[in-house]
């Protein structure tokens, strides 16, 4: 499984002195032809810094990163390995059993 991420947004919300008190974050994986973007949302427990003082690898660390390839590995087994479908046979006839 070929998997690329990208950032799709990251938007802070700060308070009056400039520290970011929650991030919202839009991550997307794809492998082919299947793609699921992942949201969330974090607050800032102890707000300190301003958002260009944040790294990449510090948001993907907020958000749970091992969380997310989880569950895209789960969601891409899903798609690649469609559960078996029951079908209704509307035209069984009951009268044919003992």
């Amino acid at each position: 499984m070929a998997v690329t991420k990208e950032w799709v947004s990251a938007k802070p919300k700060t308070n009056a002195d400039g520290n970011v008190t929650e991030w919202s974050v839009e991550y997307k994986y794809t492998d082919g032809d299947f793609s699921h973007t992942f949201s969330k949302s974090e607050k800032i427990e102890s707000p300190s810094k301003a958002p260009g003082s944040y790294t990449k690898a510090e948001l993907l660390t907020l958000m749970d990163e091992a969380h997310w390839d989880d569950m895209f590995a789960k969601k891409h087994n899903v798609h690649k390995n469609p559960p078996a479908v029951d079908t209704v046979d509307s035209s069984f006839d009951v009268s044919t059993l003992s």
